[in-house]
């Protein structure tokens, strides 16, 4: 990143921030109306702000490092008109940071005609010092360090205050764009409405909705009552991470078989759940994951389930095959992901694995395996593609992960 050799004076902050903010409105009016009108908006309002809001840089000085080498020291003579090199060292040091690093190079609306001068590389702020073999006696390292960086901190509290500013006005700035929407929305649908005519729908619209993710958070958005809305579903990134958690489980089995090779379905889907619950947060529209008798593991939005697991210990292919169906029973949303952890405690577990993606094809609910799907690492498992047993024009996603559990 080339910022002259100089802090805080490349670019305006408030540049920044406009730009934040027009990618927030570009956001908002890329929504359906549909969606904004049936959404809980203080959910969709925290989504924006997590998503758009900016924090100020932290510096890290317990982390500070410095390398140096031999080199020619530039240095003017008395009169300053002539330039000298001469022997001595040259320090540059590295003091890292978390954060955006463009807010370093970012003048904001209060400012110093002083600014520092150092570099940004990566995430590290870097300073270079020059010691000609004369002045190393006298040099204080650590001093000029601390200078520094109290002056680029005294800059990021100008920083600091312009991004507070507008962080609390992100949710004003979107109600107002939410709310214009909106009420366009119930314009247009009342005139169409009052409409004697059909209306020629558009069969490319989207048929489910992806609610917003925010970091480790499932959100299942409940529509308001008495609206026909496409269906709600989980992120893929959410079911991948799902599953991956589950996998992680394995590598736990296999370190501790003595713990496993006794426990009841129960008592191991429970050790999912703890793991589970330990990345997901539940939310008021929607609970995260729960058991639901003995075998499910599922999140539920209003009585309804959007992801199901079911934990059964391989039985042979009957016991498999009613799993598949019990887990049919439980499918009700289109495009719901779900899947099924296989308990092996036969020896043989690569033969039962391949047994298992054998026996899914039989099943009368099969459609097709997904061969893009990429498994977790180290683990066993496929994805299916299958029909809704109500509805066979409904699809979904069966993940179907098999765990060895050793033998004592």
């Amino acid at each position: 990143m080339n910022n002259n050799g100089y802090l805080f004076r490349n670019y305006k902050l408030s540049d920044i921030i406009e730009h934040k903010k027009r990618e927030m409105l570009a956001k908002i009016n890329n929504e359906e109306n549909e969606y904004l009108a049936n959404i809980n908006i203080e959910n969709y309002l925290e989504y924006l702000y997590a998503t758009y809001k900016m924090d100020c840089p932290l510096i890290q000085e317990d982390k500070i490092y410095y390398e140096q080498h031999e080199g020619k020291i530039e240095r003017y003579n008395q009169f300053y008109s002539e330039i000298g090199y001469i022997d001595g060292i040259v320090i540059n040091v590295y003091v890292p940071f978390v954060g955006n690093k463009d807010l370093f190079l970012a003048k904001a609306n209060t400012w110093s005609t002083g600014v520092p001068m150092a570099s940004i590389i990566d995430s590290n702020i870097l300073f270079v010092f020059g010691v000609t073999i004369d002045e190393i006696d006298t040099f204080d390292l650590q001093s000029r360090i601390e200078k520094s960086i109290q002056e680029i901190k005294r800059h990021l509290e100008f920083t600091k205050k312009d991004l507070t500013e507008y962080n609390e006005s992100i949710k004003t700035i979107a109600i107002d764009e939410i709310n214009y929407k909106i009420e366009k929305y119930k314009k247009i649908s009342k005139f169409t409405k009052d409409v004697p005519y059909k209306l020629l729908k558009n069969d490319n619209q989207p048929l489910t909705y992806k609610v917003p993710n925010v970091v480790q958070k499932i959100e299942i958005v409940k529509p308001v009552a008495n609206q026909t809305l496409p269906e709600p579903i989980i992120e893929e990134n959410d079911y991948n991470h799902i599953l991956n958690i589950c996998s992680d489980m394995a590598v736990v089995m296999e370190r501790s078989p003595k713990v496993f090779s006794n426990m009841d379905e129960e008592t191991i889907r429970t050790h999912f759940l703890v793991q589970l619950n330990g990345h997901y947060q539940g939310q008021a529209t929607g609970e995260t994951f729960n058991s639901n008798g003995k075998t499910d593991i599922l999140i539920r939005n209003d009585n309804q389930n959007v992801f199901i697991a079911e934990c059964k210990f391989w039985k042979g292919k009957k016991g498999y095959l009613s799993t598949i169906d019990q887990l049919l029973g439980y499918v009700t949303y289109r495009d719901t992901k779900t899947a099924i952890f296989m308990f092996v405690k036969n020896k043989n577990f690569t033969e039962v694995f391949q047994q298992m993606k054998e026996t899914v094809t039989e099943h009368s609910n099969f459609v097709k395996f997904i061969d893009s799907y990429t498994q977790p690492k180290g683990s066993s498992a496929f994805r299916c593609e299958f029909k809704n047993q109500n509805d066979a024009e409904k699809h979904f996603y069966i993940t179907i992960m098999a765990f060895c559990i050793p033998l004592i």
